[in-house]
C-alpha cells in the first residue's frame, strides 16, 4: 500500500512539475510578471485555483480588482494578439500584450509599423501590423460585452523595447510601467459596478 501510495504521489509530483516547466515558457517575456507577484502566484492560480482573475500584487498596489483575457487567433489557428482587461476603481483598461522587442517605429495611422533589432553583427527589420488597430477593434467589442463602459487602450511592450520612434493615439508603456500609470488614473468605478462588470462578461 505505501508503494503504491508513494508512487502515485511521485507521478502528481512529476505532472505538476512538468506543468510549471511547460507554462513558465508562456509566462515569460509577457505581460504577466508585470500582474503577479511571481510565477508561483500565476501558476498556483493558474494549476489550482484555475482562476487568474486576481492578483494579490493588484490588490496592494490597487485595491479590489479583477482582470479578464481573451486572445485573436489567425485563420490558421495561431495567436496573433493577446489582450488582458484589467477591472478596478480606476476604470476599466484594455491592455494589448504587444511581445515584440528592439525599437519599434510607426505613427497613428500607419498600417504598419516597423521593428528593428540587432542580431549579432547585422539590423534587422521586421513588419508588424499597427498593433493600436487591432487595440481600437477589441476595445470596442469589450466596451460591449461590459455594458457599454468606456474603456482606456494600452499597448504594452516588452521593457527592452525602444518606443521613441511610436507615435499613437494610445498609451504606449512597458511592462513594468503599466501597474504604476494605472495608478495615477483617478477613481471612477465601485467594487459593486467592477463586479457587475466582470459578471457580465464572464458568464458568457
Amino acid at each position: 500500500m505505501d508503494v503504491i501510495l508513494y508512487g502515485l504521489i511521485t507521478v502528481v509530483l512529476s505532472l505538476t512539475l512538468f506543468q510549471a516547466f511547460r507554462l513558465r515558457k508562456h509566462y515569460r517575456g509577457t505581460l504577466y510578471p508585470a500582474l503577479f507577484a511571481n510565477y508561483l502566484e500565476y501558476f498556483w492560480r493558474y494549476q489550482f485555483r484555475q482562476d487568474l482573475s486576481f492578483s494579490s500584487w493588484l490588490k496592494q498596489e490597487l485595491g479590489f480588482h479583477r482582470l479578464l483575457y481573451n486572445s485573436v487567433v489567425d485563420q490558421n489557428g495561431h495567436v496573433e494578439q493577446t489582450y488582458v482587461t484589467l477591472l478596478c476603481t480606476r476604470g476599466v483598461f484594455v491592455i494589448r500584450d504587444v511581445r515584440s522587442e528592439g525599437q519599434i517605429s510607426g505613427k497613428q495611422n500607419d498600417k504598419h509599423w516597423i521593428v528593428r533589432r540587432q542580431a549579432q553583427d547585422e539590423t534587422k527589420n521586421y513588419r508588424i501590423a499597427n498593433p493600436a488597430a487591432g487595440l481600437h477593434q477589441y476595445s470596442r467589442y469589450q466596451s460591449q460585452a461590459l455594458g457599454g463602459v468606456t474603456c482606456k487602450e494600452i499597448l504594452a511592450f516588452p521593457d527592452p523595447a525602444d518606443l521613441t520612434q511610436a507615435k499613437s493615439d494610445v498609451c504606449l508603456l512597458h511592462y513594468n510601467e503599466v501597474v504604476r500609470w494605472i495608478k495615477q488614473q483617478p477613481e471612477s468605478f465601485s467594487e459593486p459596478q467592477i463586479l457587475t462588470a466582470f459578471e457580465k462578461v464572464s458568464k458568457k
